[in-house]
């Protein structure tokens, strides 16, 4: 039998694979504002690697007993690894892997489940006990931010799970940000309108395999604890909550299970919060979870996700997500990327096998209109266009298109609601740029290109020492 994955095989096997990639910081420190500043600083190093506090204090001043892991989603190469993918394909597997026919979750009883080493109910509850991270100034306290978010469908009582912030308003209350057009809202909408209260629960530390397919978009209502077992490769265990019901189950691996209840129309002001555009994300009002119940294993440890840090996970899951809407309407797209520089979801680049010239402006509505509506900038290239080179991309676009005929424009477009450009709430404009070739035998410019056996010849690993190349400075870089 195959080995059980959950988030401790995820960081033992990463880290035998990578070891210069996995730091473990000894010394204490704080969960207010230090901890993300140290990933800040890597980030600026286009450096991410995989970051273990060991003495983690919590905004209480106390050490916790639980260290903080981050960056486990950190970049391309973690993605590729927890599913058993490449740096280029990732996005493409976790799309196949989604999809195919997976086992059925299993669910195991309450007194064989990992994540209830320690339970602590009702008053016994108290969130600053945790080492939640309390990322920038502006926020208004520690979040929880790589909590999967969990509640069900309450007419087929179908489980929903996204990533969704939680503001730790108090010992038992957790503000939830759920932005417009997420099935989660949905669900809360659906208890609302029948004024029931809905109950709901944030589970985080899994195998990233489980995050990955249980954030996978899916129709509405549809399980994304199965598309999390397709995407892990192996049946998921689930075990019932301590304080939501025996049909409200949550992942027996996980290292935290947060319990509670949303009741209705029970909303208070949650943020500012520095989010993934790179701006803090405006106050809003947010429904509240009333927790309930705190669970988590022997010696937990907690994931965290620096949300104005880090998009590496946003783009691949973007890619996959844009990638399927493409492939239905142009099956010849070959690959799509979705940069940093878009903060990973704004920009798609979209790589096509063209055989026809009305293919780029297709792909490119498809793009734009794919589930969750965060694409606002499509670009369409050729295959000989390298679509992770964003140079490459550039480069398409200033010698291969021209506006007059290739800028498609879209206005009144509903959008990711932290965009700070839009006009209106959720209001955006969209476009695309068809920067390919004419398709057929129609002559084109021919590109410039050395024989690969010549660069076999002089590969400058041959002709330079490590040392000598690793000093050259990066020439768009200050020095």
């Amino acid at each position: 039998m195959n080995e059980l994955k959950d988030f401790r095989s995820f960081l033992r096997d990463y880290r035998q694979a990578y070891p210069q990639d996995f730091v473990e910081i000894d010394r204490s420190v704080k969960c207010a504002l230090e901890i993300n500043a140290v990933m800040v600083q890597f980030e600026k190093l286009q450096k991410f690697p995989l970051l273990k506090f060991n003495q983690p204090e919590t905004l209480s001043g106390n050490l916790s007993p639980f260290p903080v892991v981050a960056n486990t989603l950190g970049d391309r190469r973690k993605l590729a690894f927890a599913i058993g993918s490449t740096f280029r394909n990732v996005g493409l597997d976790w799309t196949r892997l989604a999809s195919q026919p997976g086992a059925d979750p299993v669910v195991v009883p309450r007194g064989e489940a990992p994540n209830k080493y320690a339970v602590y109910m009702g008053d016994e509850v108290d969130l600053g006990k945790f080492p939640a991270v309390h990322h920038f100034p502006m926020d208004p306290g520690a979040y929880v931010t790589s909590g999967m978010f969990t509640c069900y469908d309450p007419e087929t009582w179908t489980d929903n799970c996204a990533l969704h912030r939680g503001y730790f308003a108090g010992p038992r209350e957790i503000r939830v940000f759920l932005s417009a057009n997420t099935h989660n809202l949905f669900n809360l909408q659906a208890h609302e309108r029948v004024g029931e209260p809905m109950k709901c629960a944030f589970w985080f530390g899994h195998h990233p395999s489980v995050l990955m397919g249980g954030h996978t978009k899916r129709g509405y209502p549809g399980s994304h604890y199965e598309a999390a077992a397709n995407v892990l490769g192996q049946p998921l265990r689930l075990t019932p909550s301590e304080t939501l019901g025996d049909d409200f189950l949550v992942p027996a691996e996980a290292e935290f299970v947060i319990e509670g209840i949303i009741q209705p129309g029970n909303w208070a002001p949650e943020g500012p919060f520095g989010e993934y555009p790179r701006y803090y994300g405006p106050q809003v009002l947010s429904p509240v979870m009333d927790v309930t119940a705190v669970t988590h294993r022997e010696n937990a440890l907690w994931d965290t996700i620096s949300a104005g840090v880090n998009v590496a996970y946003s783009g691949v899951k973007q890619e996959q997500t844009v990638y399927q809407a493409v492939k239905r309407v142009v099956p010849q797209v070959t690959t799509v990327h979705c940069p940093e520089s878009g903060r990973g979801c704004f920009h798609a680049y979209i790589q096509l096998k063209k055989t026809h010239d009305g293919q780029p402006k297709d792909a490119i509505m498809a793009a734009l209109s794919a589930p969750g509506g965060r694409t606002k900038h499509a670009i369409v290239v050729d295959d000989d266009i390298d679509v992770f080179d964003e140079r490459a991309v550039l480069w398409a676009v200033a010698t291969r298109s021209q506006w007059d005929r290739d800028l498609v424009v879209i206005p009144g477009c509903s959008g990711p609601p932290l965009d700070p450009s839009n006009r209106a709430p959720a209001l955006t404009a969209k476009g695309g740029i068809d920067a390919t070739k004419p398709a057929g035998a129609r002559s084109f410019a021919m590109t410039l290109t050395v024989p690969p056996e010549v660069t076999e010849q002089v590969r400058l690993n041959k002709l330079l020492t490590r040392e000598t190349l690793a000093a050259i400075p990066e020439s768009l870089r200050e020095v």
